[in-house]
């Protein structure tokens, strides 16, 4: 039991995605061991739809250098406010739809705006896979499946150390080295929100997907803890989450969509807890079984070690007799002999004896 209690991390996953006559061993697991797992498995998540995400931002902030050289007339960066201004309308907000290298949408309005203004413009890049709105004081970025972050412009120049940005600054920051800097601000950000996210939303998951466990398990007439069962929920988890992240990195990159992933990774769960918990019970049924023939052979053994006993104590008390008998033969023999004696010897026969008369 201790070994399978620190089982080791790949082991675990191996199991969940594998080995599913395996998950009763997982359901015995502790349940902060469990969560532990999932918090591992999270963090590989997050880390890799972080990379894919920051490598789609590089490439957009590459593409907004060319875009900002060719068609900004004004942008500057004081005091943590931004002002962006195009060369054919000035007053107008910057809309790019469908770059070459950004499967998505990118508003760009350093206006003063109000908050519904801003609620609009995010419900707007919503209805993209992908969408980055730029304001005067922050960046809101959006990706499908992943969610929206936000960065603020004050936090991140102070972070690089920047007071005052004009077009050409950013120019050369786009063309120079400064800009793998940003992509590791841009990173950590990114993969704290998501990481956060992204492990609440699933450890709430297990909880639906564990009453659901419970409902069947009851169905199947086997009892469960709730604690094996939310056990059973988070392992099963494994391959839908694996599948998400595969799913989340060509999203991000292709901008390529399955209309009702959401409803394959639900049905990939669900067969995975009610699989694990008929095997558990098959398991159950197979060691009841077995137990049952345990029980008969035992029964037999004791049965006949009864009977053997009962001859043994027949033959030792025929022995017995057979010795009594024999010794009250050799008694009697012996008594008939002393007998026999006896009669034989007879009494002394008297003398002749001649008197005269």
């Amino acid at each position: 039991m201790e070994e399978e209690s620190k089982m080791p991390f790949w082991k675990k996953l191996k199991l969940s995605i594998f080995n599913l006559e395996e998950y009763q061993k997982l359901a015995t697991q502790k349940i902060k061991r469990t969560i532990l797992y999932i918090a591992i498995l999270m963090l590989i998540f997050a880390f890799f739809s972080t990379l894919s995400i920051t490598y789609v931002f590089h490439n957009t902030v590459q593409d907004m250098g060319k875009y900002i050289n060719e068609n900004l007339e004004e942008l500057n960066f004081k005091n943590g406010v931004l002002s962006i201004k195009s060369k054919d309308k000035p007053e107008e907000p910057i809309i790019i739809d469908e770059s070459s290298n950004f499967n998505g949408k990118i508003i760009i309005d350093t206006s003063d705006l109000t908050e519904e203004q801003q609620n609009k413009y995010i419900e707007d890049v919503n209805s993209y896979y992908n969408g980055i709105i730029i304001l005067k004081d922050k960046i809101i970025m959006r990706s499908y499946g992943i969610g929206t972050g936000t960065i603020l412009l004050n936090d991140l120049s102070n972070e690089i150390h920047l007071v005052n940005i004009e077009k050409n600054d950013i120019i050369n920051f786009v063309n120079g080295t400064s800009i793998f800097k940003l992509d590791a601000i841009f990173f950590i950000a990114i993969f704290i929100v998501l990481y956060i996210n992204n492990l609440a939303l699933v450890l709430l998951d297990a909880v639906l997907y564990s009453l659901i466990g419970y409902i069947l398990s009851g169905f199947s007439r086997i009892r469960l803890r709730f604690s094996a069962i939310y056990n059973i929920a988070i392992y099963s988890l494994t391959l839908p989450i694996l599948l998400n992240l595969i799913y989340t990195i060509i999203n991000t990159l292709t901008g390529y969509t399955i209309k009702y992933f959401s409803i394959m990774y639900s049905a990939i769960t669900c067969i995975y807890i009610f699989t694990a918990i008929l095997m558990i019970k098959s398991d159950v049924i197979k060691k009841q079984i077995e137990l049952s023939k345990i029980i008969e052979e035992q029964e037999k053994i004791k049965e006949e070690m009864a009977r053997k006993e009962l001859e043994k104590k027949e033959e030792e008390e025929k022995e017995r007799v057979r010795k009594k008998d024999e010794k009250e033969r050799k008694e009697e023999k012996k008594k008939q002999e002393k007998q026999g004696k006896k009669e034989n010897n007879g009494p002394e026969p008297q003398a002749n004896i001649k008197t005269n008369n």
